[in-house]
């Protein structure tokens, strides 16, 4: 029986490490930054396309300020590494989120209109 529970203990323990392992970004490098352009309805297509010209980035539209709000706390919770807001009320909503704390880690930035 204590052979049988150290065995499982050792088993348990292995699986742990290797999750560990598995969940640690230093490991086996960092990955890319995980960029989001938050774009609100009042955005126009040139500004969308000025901010998209950062490789891998995506982009979110956004119906309102309310609906921007919603999409910059999602994106955080995403766990998207910066959020660019593109348009009068993304950029309020970057602003917002940024003085709120939203989301650790996440970097928010309002790209010049």
């Amino acid at each position: 029986m204590l052979a049988r529970s150290a065995l499982l203990t050792l088993v348990l323990a292995g699986c742990a490490t290797a999750g560990a392992a598995q969940q640690d970004p230093g490991a086996h490098g960092a990955a890319a930054p995980r960029v989001a352009v938050l774009a609100g309805s009042d955005a126009s297509g040139a500004e969308i396309a000025a901010a998209t010209g950062r490789p891998g980035a995506d982009v979110r539209r956004a119906g309102g300020a309310f609906e921007a709000q919603a999409e910059a706390a999602r994106l955080a919770a995403e766990g998207y590494d910066t959020v660019i807001g593109v348009g009068a009320q993304a950029r309020a909503a970057v602003a917002q989120a940024d003085g709120g704390e939203v989301g650790a880690g996440t970097r928010w930035q309002s790209a010049s209109h």
